[in-house]
C-alpha cells in the first residue's frame, strides 16, 4: 500500500382491462335476479427473488428440453415420467434420471416439482468428479441452476418457492458461487425457515459470507493508518465510527471506500489495540457476524527517496542542484548515466522519458544507450525520525563539465537493495 507523499519504498528514479358488460333490455322478458360476476382467481403475489440471467437461461432450458422430449418420444404421464425420475435419484442413478425427467418437464411444464427434480438430477451429474466430459458437466450445472429458478417461477405456495430456492442455492455452493448461494438460501428462508436449509445457510455464511479478510498497516506514509479489508462492499452513507473502537488514539477517523475501512490519524513506533464490533454493516444486506481484535504496531518508515518531480537534466540549462527528497536515509547511492548525441533523439522520443524512471529501465539504459559518468554515495541533510530531509546534489561538482547529452540520476537509499519495478 502505497504512502499518501507519494514515495516509493527504498528507490527513486528521475526521469429506468377493464370490460363493462350490459345486456340487451327487454320488455317482454321476465325479471330476472342480477346475474352474479364471476370470481377471478386472486393474482399470485410477485416474485421478489428476480435474477433476469437466470429468467432468460430458464426459458432457453424449456424449449430445449421440450424439444428433447418430443424426439424421444413416450407414452407415459408426465406424473408417470416424474416418479420413474425421481425413483432414479433416490437410487444414486441421476445420469438414468435425466432422461424421464425431461419428459417430465415436457409434459407439465408448470409443475415446479418436475423442475426441481430435474435440477437436482442434473446438478448431481454435473458434480461426479469421475465425469470427465467437462463441457457436459459445465452444460448441466446451468441447466440445474435455470431448472431451480423455472421452478420458483412456476411455484404458486411459498413452502414450493422455498424448496426452488433452496435448490438453487445448492447448485450455485456446488460450482463455489458463495454469494449467489448465500442469496437464494436467505431468500428461501425468508419464504419458509426449514432447520435444514437454515444449518446450511449459517454454516456458509459464517465461513463465505460478509468477514474481514485481511488488514494493512501503511506505515511508510507520512501520516500512517491501519485499513481492513472486507470480502464484500461496505454499506454506503454510513458512519461506521460506532463499529470501530480504537485503543491508544485519541484522534482516530474512521473513513470507508469499496472493500475497504481505514483508520487514520495514528503516529509511528507507537502499538494500537483495533475491535470491529459485531453487526458492521455491508452492502449485501449481511453484518458482521461477530467483533474482531487486532493488535497493531505501527513501525517507522522504511528508508526511502525521491526525486520532487523534475525528470531529466539537460546540460547547461539544469540546475547545479538536484534536490533529493528522503526519509529515514543518512545516506544515498546515487549514479548518474549520460546518453550522448546518436541515442539522444530516439531517447527523447521514446515514452521511458515521460515520468520517472523505474529499476528495470534504469538498468537497461545503463546497459543499452547510457555510459557511467559518476556514482558515489551522497550524505543527507539532518531531519527528525520519520520526517522528510531534502538535499541537493551537486551535479556539476560531482560530474565536472558536462558534455552534449541527456543526463539521468538514480538514487536509492544506501543499504537497501535494489527493486526493480521501483
Amino acid at each position: 500500500m502505497s504512502g499518501s507523499t507519494g514515495f516509493r519504498r527504498g528507490a527513486a528514479f528521475l526521469a429506468l382491462m377493464m370490460a363493462c358488460l350490459s345486456a340487451p333490455a327487454s320488455a317482454q322478458a321476465p325479471t330476472m335476479p342480477a346475474a352474479r360476476p364471476a370470481l377471478s382467481k386472486p393474482a399470485l403475489p410477485q416474485k421478489t427473488f428476480q435474477r433476469d440471467t437466470l429468467a432468460s437461461d430458464a426459458v432457453r432450458l424449456e424449449a430445449a428440453l421440450q424439444t428433447d422430449a418430443k424426439a424421444s418420444g413416450g407414452t407415459k404421464t408426465a406424473a408417470q415420467w416424474l416418479a420413474e425420475g425421481e425413483a432414479l435419484i433416490e437410487a444414486e442413478k441421476p445420469a438414468e434420471a435425466l432422461k424421464p425427467l425431461i419428459a417430465a418437464v415436457a409434459g407439465a411444464p408448470a409443475d415446479p416439482a418436475a423442475w426441481i427434480a430435474y435440477s437436482r438430477a442434473a446438478a448431481a451429474v454435473a458434480e461426479d468428479e469421475n465425469n470427465r466430459d467437462y463441457t457436459l458437466r459445465n452444460r448441466l450445472r446451468s441447466n440445474a441452476r435455470a431448472a431451480a429458478y423455472q421452478a420458483y417461477q412456476r411455484a404458486r405456495s411459498a413452502d414450493v418457492e422455498a424448496e426452488a430456492l433452496a435448490q438453487l442455492g445448492e447448485v450455485h455452493a456446488g460450482s463455489s458461487d458463495w454469494r449467489s448461494a448465500l442469496e437464494a438460501y436467505r431468500a428461501s428462508l425468508a419464504l419458509a425457515d426449514e432447520a435444514s436449509v437454515r444449518e446450511t445457510y449459517e454454516a456458509l455464511r459464517a465461513e463465505h459470507g460478509f468477514r474481514i479478510l485481511d488488514y494493512k498497516v501503511d506505515s511508510d506514509a507520512a501520516a500512517p493508518r491501519v485499513c481492513f479489508q472486507f470480502s464484500e462492499n461496505l454499506a454506503a452513507k454510513t458512519d461506521f465510527t460506532p463499529f470501530v473502537a480504537v485503543s491508544g488514539s485519541a484522534n482516530a477517523a474512521v473513513t470507508a471506500t469499496g472493500q475497504q475501512l481505514c483508520v487514520d490519524g495514528l503516529k509511528h513506533s507507537e502499538r494500537y489495540a483495533f475491535v470491529l464490533r459485531q453487526g458492521l454493516p455491508s452492502a449485501v444486506g449481511e453484518t458482521l457476524l461477530k467483533a474482531a481484535d487486532y493488535e497493531v504496531y505501527v513501525r517507522d518508515r522504511s528508508p526511502q527517496v525521491r526525486f520532487t518531480g523534475r525528470n531529466y537534466v539537460l546540460p547547461r540549462t539544469g540546475q547545479a542542484g538536484v534536490p533529493l527528497v528522503s526519509v529515514n536515509a543518512p545516506k544515498l547511492d546515487v549514479e548518474v548515466l549520460r546518453i550522448g548525441d546518436r541515442s539522444l533523439l530516439p531517447s527523447l522520443r521514446s515514452e521511458e522519458f515521460l515520468g520517472q524512471l523505474n529499476g528495470a529501465t534504469a538498468k537497461t539504459i545503463a546497459d543499452q544507450k547510457g555510459r557511467r559518468v559518476w556514482k558515489g554515495v551522497l550524505d543527507t541533510a539532518k531531519a527528525e525520525l520519520n520526517q522528510e530531509a531534502i538535499t541537493a546534489f551537486p551535479v556539476l561538482q560531482a560530474v565536472g563539465k558536462l558534455e552534449p547529452g541527456l543526463y539521468i540520476m538514480t538514487a536509492q537509499a544506501s543499504g537497501t537493495a535494489p527493486v526493480a519495478d521501483e
